[in-house]
């Protein structure tokens, strides 16, 4: 970490101080910032509540932060909580030269500070897309994961950059498997519509992809984000979420495969039906099979409804489950498609087993 010099007289103009303390109590003031206000960093929050509690820590860091910046060797994680704290209040001006001063010492989440101000023009820092875009990146180069969120980002939308989805998807992702929530839940999102990239990259990634969303959901509400818990409870509830086709069938075929009973019925009804897959009767009533084995599912849940309605069984349906019923030595009846009490019964003895 690069050491910068604040001169005795700059601190105490910077912080109002009356006195200065010697090194080890500025050691010591250090270490106690530190260990209240911890590591530098410029990511959002999980909810109001979190922020909330980020900044009443910070007051009480305080005290300790402002101890440990004067001196030769100011402490370069205690000024970037000050600068916080100085954005907080609206000293615009001030935070802005203690984070360059952060940034310059080493603290790579100033540099995302900075690139916040550049970006929305906050204070009385004008907009200047490409500064923000030099900050985000030093901040990156730095090691600071929130930096790569903000800067995929600017990649997406051309701010201050040239337009590269691949390279957007590559920060978020690498920010997301650091366990960034705010890209979690964004890269969740694309995950789900993919409607904000080009088709090409859709393609490539076989889009949308309702498992890893399901996923990065749970890894960012794990971590409390408010906004990833309410799109994980709509995504189990179905509310509105398996309204595309393609979503659906790719859910469904994930939880068949697992072995769930409910999901391999209603692939089996899909491929009796063909719909959102190639009608398939073979296939149909191995899933039906499938799922009655697994003794999670009554004869009386087989198959699904159209339109509120359960319709006649398909008839080559029918034929190879009474097939596979009889290959089993459970049906002894005729293979005549007509699934009665017969079928039925061979059927109940199957999920019985």
């Amino acid at each position: 970490m690069r050491r910068v010099t604040l001169g005795i007289a700059a601190a105490t103009a910077m912080l109002g101080a009356a006195t200065v303390p010697d090194g080890g109590f500025a050691q010591s003031a250090a270490e106690a910032c530190a260990e209240i206000a911890g590591t530098p960093d410029a990511g959002a929050p999980v909810s109001r509540e979190a922020l909330n509690t980020y900044f009443s820590t910070l007051g009480t860091a305080r005290p300790h932060c402002e101890a440990a910046v004067i001196g030769a060797e100011p402490d370069a994680d205690a000024m970037f909580h000050l600068a916080v704290i100085m954005q907080r209040e609206g000293v615009h001006e001030r935070a802005l030269e203690v984070f360059g001063m952060a940034g310059e010492a080493g603290v790579a989440a100033a540099h995302t500070k900075l690139g916040d101000y550049y970006n929305f023009g906050i204070g009385p820092v004008r907009e200047d897309h490409k500064r923000a875009v030099a900050e985000y990146q030093k901040a990156v180069d730095g090691g600071d994961i929130p930096a790569m969120s903000t800067l995929a980002i600017m990649y997406q939308l051309g701010r201050g950059v040239r337009q590269d989805f691949d390279r957007m998807l590559e920060l978020l992702t690498d920010s997301a498997d650091a366990g960034y929530h705010f890209s979690q839940f964004r890269l969740a999102e694309l995950y789900m519509n993919p409607r904000s990239v080009p088709g090409r990259l859709a393609r490539k990634l076989d889009l949308p992809d309702p498992i890893k969303a399901a996923e990065l959901y749970e890894k960012a509400a794990a971590q409390g984000s408010a906004e990833a818990e309410a799109a994980l409870k709509a995504f189990y509830e179905g509310d509105g979420v398996f309204d595309d086709p393609e979503v659906r069938l790719k859910w469904v075929q994930s939880a068949a495969e697992k072995g769930d009973a409910q999901a391999m019925n209603e692939l089996g009804f899909m491929y009796e039906q063909g719909d959102g897959v190639d009608y398939d009767p073979v296939r149909a009533a191995e899933l039906y099979i499938a799922a009655l084995e697994t003794g999670d599912l009554r004869v009386d849940e087989l198959r699904g409804t159209v339109n509120g309605y359960t319709p006649r069984w398909d008839r080559e349906t029918a034929l190879n489950f009474q097939t596979i019923l009889q290959e089993r030595g459970l049906y002894t009846g005729a293979l005549d498609a007509m699934i009665g009490r017969g079928t039925l019964g061979a059927a109940a003895q199957l999920a019985q087993q």
